[in-house]
């Protein structure tokens, strides 16, 4: 177990609805014309082949005895349906007006501290992109005390590189 700094646990004791303290980010995505698989399925399994390359992905929080001090982290093993979820649009070819009302409404609501703190929406039925490829919202929430910026850049690295050895 390895214990939260100060700085990292006061984004914890922060933390509200009106003040999440996770960082989100919205990804639109352009599919090769010629794809015809299930991208939800696929990062799920893509996220599966990077979890040992990727430690903020596989802790969870754990309370210190009588919260006489910051909770620690301990390993755990991110259960990938509840962590990479796939939304439907409210109707079929939905514009970004839709995607982001959906994002808007997800963002007030605070990771599940009983569960590493960080979850991936992909969002399916979007309005085809310019020439007519299949597009996909993903939008993506780590929480701030699991990641700092530098430490975001490299799990972005990791989880973006598609070679079989990312480091």
């Amino acid at each position: 177990m390895k214990q939260l700094a100060g700085l990292d646990a006061s984004f914890l004791y922060l933390e509200t609805p009106e003040m999440p303290m996770h960082v989100g980010a919205l990804h639109v995505l352009e599919l090769p014309k010629s794809y015809r698989g299930d991208y939800l399925a696929e990062l799920r399994d893509h996220i599966a082949s990077r979890l040992p390359l990727t430690p903020a992905l596989r802790r969870r929080l754990v309370a210190m005895p009588l919260n006489l001090a910051n909770p620690g982290w301990i390993d755990a093993d991110p259960d990938l349906d509840e962590h990479i979820v796939g939304i439907r649009l409210p109707k079929k070819n939905s514009g970004m007006a839709e995607l982001e009302a959906q994002v808007a409404a997800l963002h007030p609501v605070l990771l599940d501290r009983d569960r590493p703190l960080w979850k991936f929406h992909v969002f399916e039925g979007l309005e085809p992109g310019p020439d007519g490829e299949k597009r996909i919202g993903l939008y993506t929430q780590v929480h701030h005390a699991a990641v700092d910026g530098q430490a975001a850049v490299a799990l972005a690295a990791v989880l973006f590189d598609l070679g079989p050895d990312s480091q």
